[in-house]
C-alpha cells in the first residue's frame, strides 16, 4: 500500500484531533522529509492535508462545502449531551477560551463535546495572535438558537459564583427546550 494512502487513512480516523508529525512518522513508517513530500504532492479535488505546527489534518476542500451543508441540513436535529452543554456554557461565559482552559474548568478531557459543538456550528475556533493554542468562541448560530441578541443577554448576576452562572445557563436552556 502506498504511504500516502496510509497517511490519508490515519488522518481520516484521527478526525478533528489530527495526528502529530511524530505519530505519522512512527506508524507509517516514514521520514520527516518523505512525509513533507507526500503531503505536498497529495492532490485530491475533495480532500486536502493541512499542517498546523507539528499536527496534520485531513480536511474537505472548499468546493465540497455546499454538498456537506446539504447533507447536514437533512439530518434530524439531535439534542446536545450534558457534556456538550457544559462545554458550551463554559465557552459562552469565558470566551475566547482554550481547550486547556475548558478542561481545567470541567476537570476532564473535552475533545468530543468541542467537536460536536463545532460540527453543529455553535462554536468556532479563534486564533489569537502570539498564542499557539486555538481558542473557542460561540457563533451567531448559538445566539440565534438560544434566542439571544448578544452575549450580554446571557443569564448573569455579579453576586453569584461562576458555578451558579453555569447552572443559570443550563436552566435557561431547559426552559427553551
Amino acid at each position: 500500500m502506498e504511504k500516502i494512502n496510509i497517511i490519508e487513512g490515519l488522518l481520516y480516523i484521527a478526525g478533528d484531533l489530527g495526528l502529530s508529525e511524530e505519530a505519522l512518522m512512527m506508524h507509517v513508517p516514514i521520514t520527516k522529509m518523505q512525509l513533507e513530500i507526500e503531503v505536498e504532492k497529495y492532490d485530491k479535488e475533495h480532500l486536502t492535508i493541512s499542517r498546523h505546527g507539528d499536527m496534520y489534518f485531513l480536511k474537505t476542500t472548499e468546493n465540497m462545502e455546499k454538498y456537506i451543508k446539504r447533507v447536514l441540513a437533512d439530518r434530524p436535529a439531535k439534542k446536545l449531551s450534558q457534556a456538550a452543554l457544559e462545554v458550551l456554557a463554559i465557552i459562552a461565559y469565558n470566551q475566547p477560551i482554550s481547550r486547556n482552559g475548558i478542561e481545567s474548568v470541567r476537570g476532564i478531557v473535552s475533545d468530543g463535546p468541542i467537536s460536536t459543538l463545532i460540527n453543529k456550528g455553535l462554536v468556532k475556533k479563534k486564533n489569537i495572535t502570539d498564542e499557539r493554542a486555538a481558542h473557542f468562541e460561540t457563533t451567531q448560530s448559538f445566539l440565534e438558537l438560544f434566542g439571544l441578541k448578544s452575549l450580554d443577554d446571557l443569564p448573569a448576576d455579579d453576586m453569584i459564583a461562576e458555578q451558579e452562572e453555569i447552572d443559570l445557563f443550563f436552566n435557561s436552556l431547559k426552559e427553551q427546550n
